[in-house]
């Protein structure tokens, strides 16, 4: 008879491993923080989202509540601080593991608060490493605040999943927590935190609708804002980025024959050259694809690839003077001789970087194969492709 009690003192010695774990229904979940600073304190905004909305409408996922979401404000002297500011009035207890995104103020950024952020979330034991930075000028919390469209879900915002966005126009490119660890550890480290506007180019029935648009970058160096590159300087820095995937880009600007092509498939190479008076300059070699969508009448394929060799060339080297006078190195070229030729960055760096100077790009070769649109034809876009119309 003593030996009956045994399965059932087994079962409850298992059961009770699960008697101090936390019900997801008992917590809030943290989904994006702002950093701000004002008055010689730390400002913290945390957004909050209603995980229902990810469910579908079939499965009893309530629509309406996919956009669902609330900020609170914290403050303290430290980070830390305002962070338990926020906890005191909390209902539940905060879950950190699906923080996706991060807002910078530029108050904050020049305060210092960079660095110190970075390092709280990659100690910190329920954080992941794909999270998103950002950086505004406006107010974080009306950007937190902003609706993507379409009723789609905060979780799969602009903010909190930008790589879809970014796969199918290349301009600004995303950077999460591994990859600014990784930046901050390389010779003479930047980091380019895509900076966030808020615009109306989208409408709703009812009335006009606030969207975010990233449109240049800040460059974050020695924890502190060192400058920020606008829109027309990014244009050269995408086609040099590794993860470009595509964009669009503008041929014969200006003239009756403008029209756009798609290049993709993008392979550059940058190769250091010692010359003999000790200087070291750069060859960048480029091959890619391009796809036109629209033809002018009396474009031959020369025409439209000699035109499209030369925007690209003139882009790299418009994005690498104007970067080149504010001190920053976009093109990473300290970091490709780091790796190429040690001994040589060794003997010309200072302070991790080595000098730039207007001829350090020595020349710049593309190599451009058109496509066509990718659609059946009854004729060939240009006359040296095959027919792609229909066959018997």
């Amino acid at each position: 008879m003593k030996y009956k009690f045994i399965p059932v003192l087994v079962l409850v010695i298992i059961l009770s491993g699960c008697w101090d774990s936390n019900e997801p229904e008992r917590l809030v979940y943290a989904h994006g923080v702002g950093i701000d600073y004002k008055n010689g304190k730390v400002v913290i905004h945390l957004q909050i989202i209603n995980l229902q909305g990810l469910a579908k409408t079939e499965a009893g996922g309530d629509p309406s509540s996919s956009n669902a979401s609330d900020v609170g404000v914290g403050t303290g002297d430290t980070l830390e601080e305002a962070i338990f500011d926020l906890y005191h009035t909390s209902d539940r207890r905060v879950y950190w593991g699906h923080l996706s995104f991060v807002i910078f103020s530029d108050e904050a950024l020049k305060a210092g608060g960079f660095k110190k952020t970075v390092d709280f979330l990659d100690r910190y034991r329920e954080t992941r490493y794909r999270i998103y930075f950002y950086m505004t000028k406006g107010s974080i919390e009306e950007a937190m605040l902003v609706s993507p469209i379409e009723n789609i879900s905060l979780a799969f915002s602009k903010l909190s999943d930008p790589e879809g966005n970014y796969k199918q126009s290349s301009f600004i490119p995303p950077i999460d927590l591994r990859e600014i660890i990784i930046d901050m550890d390389e010779p003479s480290y930047f980091v380019p935190i895509p900076f966030l506007k808020i615009t109306n180019q989208w409408s709703g029935q009812k009335e006009k609708k606030k969207d975010l648009l990233l449109d240049s970058i800040a460059i974050i160096s020695e924890n502190k804002i060192k400058t920020i590159l606008p829109t027309r300087v990014m244009k050269g820095g995408r086609l040099v980025n590794k993860n470009f995937v595509r964009d669009s880009v503008t041929l014969f600007p200006g003239t009756k024959r403008d029209t756009s092509v798609i290049v993709y498939e993008k392979k550059t190479k940058m190769t250091p050259v010692i010359e003999k008076d000790g200087k070291v300059r750069f060859h960048i070699k480029m091959k890619l694809k391009a796809s036109i969508e629209t033809m002018q009448k009396d474009t031959s394929s020369k025409e439209y690839e000699k035109e499209l060799k030369r925007i690209l060339k003139k882009e790299i080297r418009y994005t690498y003077q104007y970067t080149q006078e504010k001190k920053v190195d976009l093109y990473r070229f300290s970091e490709i001789l780091y790796r190429k030729d040690i001994k040589k960055w060794k003997e010309i760096q200072k302070n991790g970087d080595i000098p730039l100077e207007d001829d350090t790009i020595k020349s710049i070769k593309i190599e451009v194969q058109f496509q066509d649109t990718g659609k059946d034809k009854l004729t060939p876009i240009f006359e040296n492709q095959e027919d792609k119309g229909h066959k018997d």
